[in-house]
Parts: structure tokens; sequence; C-alpha cells
């Protein structure tokens, strides 16, 4: 028995011929295209804040914090609600954590300068056994210390993306 292809092809070509002609009709014109269009200024935020067509993310500045703000006090030091809102707290959690990266990128350094001298027959390799050691042999100590410095740096990082959610400035971090 054989098949002929067709009525299928027949079929596929009305429904092709059908639904390019519905795309090619002329849509009728739109009704409000007369009247003028609309330009919103920031006075007008208002009105569109109340209808719910503005959604404003992260924290909203009210005028009376502007307005204090433009006068500033000497002796009035700002209080916020959480550890976590106070910039300064970010400073010295980021200066510690910092202080704490450099003294171990250092350490690293050393080994690992330490570790180069011994390749080169400069000194012996070896634990010195009167001084604290990181490791076994050398090399598990500068894998234990490149832990250590990356650990600190996870934190920092961390720490990073916690002032970011609570809107701190990024140079906060920098100190």
């Amino acid at each position: 028995m054989r098949k002929y292809p067709f009525p299928l092809a027949a079929v596929f070509a009305l429904l092709l011929a059908g639904s390019s002609q519905a795309a090619e009709k002329p849509r009728p014109a739109q009704a409000n295209q007369t009247q003028p269009k609309k330009i919103w200024t920031n006075d007008d935020t208002d009105q569109l804040h109340n209808r719910g067509l503005i959604s404003i993310v992260g924290r909203e500045v009210s005028e009376q914090t502007s307005q204090t703000s433009t006068a500033p006090s000497e002796t009035a030091s700002p209080v916020y609600a959480s550890r976590l809102d106070d910039p300064a707290w970010y400073a010295g959690q980021a200066a510690g954590l910092q202080a704490e990266l450099d003294k171990r990128a250092a350490a690293l350094e050393q080994q690992r300068q330490a570790m180069d001298l011994a390749k080169n027959r400069i000194t012996d390799p070896g634990l010195a056994m009167d001084k604290p050691s990181f490791g076994v042999t050398p090399e598990a100590a500068v894998a234990l210390l490149a832990t250590q410095v990356n650990e600190v740096q996870m934190q920092l990082d961390e720490l990073g993306d916690l002032a970011r959610q609570h809107d701190t400035s990024p140079g906060v971090l920098r100190g």
C-alpha cells in the first residue's frame, strides 16, 4: 500500500496561507494617539507612587532626614538601630581583617622565600625545632598558610556582602 503525502502537504499550505493573511491585516489605529503625551517630572512622582506605579527598592529617603542632613551638628553623632547599619563598625571590622590578612600573607611569602632558598641550597631545608612550625614539611606549611590567607579573604568578602546588604558604601571597607 502506497501513501501519498499530498493531503498532509495541502493542509500545511492552507494553515500557512491563513496565518500569513492574519499577520498582514492592518491594525486599527489606537484611540488615544490624539491625546498629548504626558511628561512626568520629579514633582509628579508622588502621584505615581500613590497609584502604585513606582516601586522603591532599598531605604526610602524622606524630606525630614534630608532637611536634617543639610544642617549637620558637630556634637551629635548618628544613632543606628543596629550595628549592621553603622559604617564605623564595618570600617573597624574591615581594618582588623585586613591587618590579619596582611600578617598571614607576609608569613606565607616568608615561607615561600625560605623554600626557594632551600631549593637553591642557600639554607638547609627542614624544620627549626626551636621555632614554632606551621606544618610537618615546608610544603605543608605553605599549604596551611595559603588556606589561612584564603579564609581571612573569605571573611573580608562576606563582610563586604553584608555591608552591601545594609546599604553601606564600598569605600567604608577600604578604609
